[in-house]
């Protein structure tokens, strides 16, 4: 047991090595990392299932991609609820959870001060953490199609491509 550990540990290690060599080698990589929120995982998860953003032409594309989409079921008269769709990538939503979690503990974190806005405008917790994880994948995008460098003064800014 104890080999088996040694050589899963080592392993690791080298996995985080390898990794952290692709990302220094990709440029766009390193323009996501600018955003404090995204640790080196959440990069390389957000690139590996992206892939190349320019096939999306809106964000709302992306978003549905991702699975944070609004899915209203109703029939006639009868109004349902307003769910996420999660029909997308659930390692992406995970992770941008996570993320968005991270952020709300930060000090100066922007997107910490957008989920208060939410929830000053009285939007439930819940709601206002998705809205978060939202605004988190059209940054990554917005980052990845534009070649703009992060600026965390423009994430209140609702971004259209």
């Amino acid at each position: 047991m104890c080999d088996q550990l040694e050589h899963t540990q080592a392993n690791l290690a080298q996995l985080e090595q390898e990794i952290d060599q692709l990302l220094s080698n990709d440029p766009q990589a390193r323009r996501l990392l600018a955003v404090t929120e995204f640790g080196p995982l959440t990069v390389v998860v957000l690139r590996a299932e992206l892939g190349d953003v320019q096939r999306f032409t809106r964000m709302d594309q992306v978003v549905a991609y991702v699975g944070l989409d609004i899915q209203v079921k109703q029939s006639g008269k009868w109004k349902g609820q307003r769910k996420l769709s999660k029909q997308g990538s659930g390692r992406v939503r995970r992770l941008l959870y996570l993320a968005a979690l991270r952020s709300l503990h930060e000090k100066h974190s922007p997107f910490k001060d957008y989920y208060q806005r939410l929830l000053d405008r009285g939007m439930k917790k819940g709601m206002a953490l998705v809205a978060v994880m939202r605004k988190m994948i059209i940054v990554a995008v917005h980052l990845l199609k534009t070649q703009d460098f992060y600026d965390a003064n423009k994430v209140g800014i609702q971004w259209v491509s």
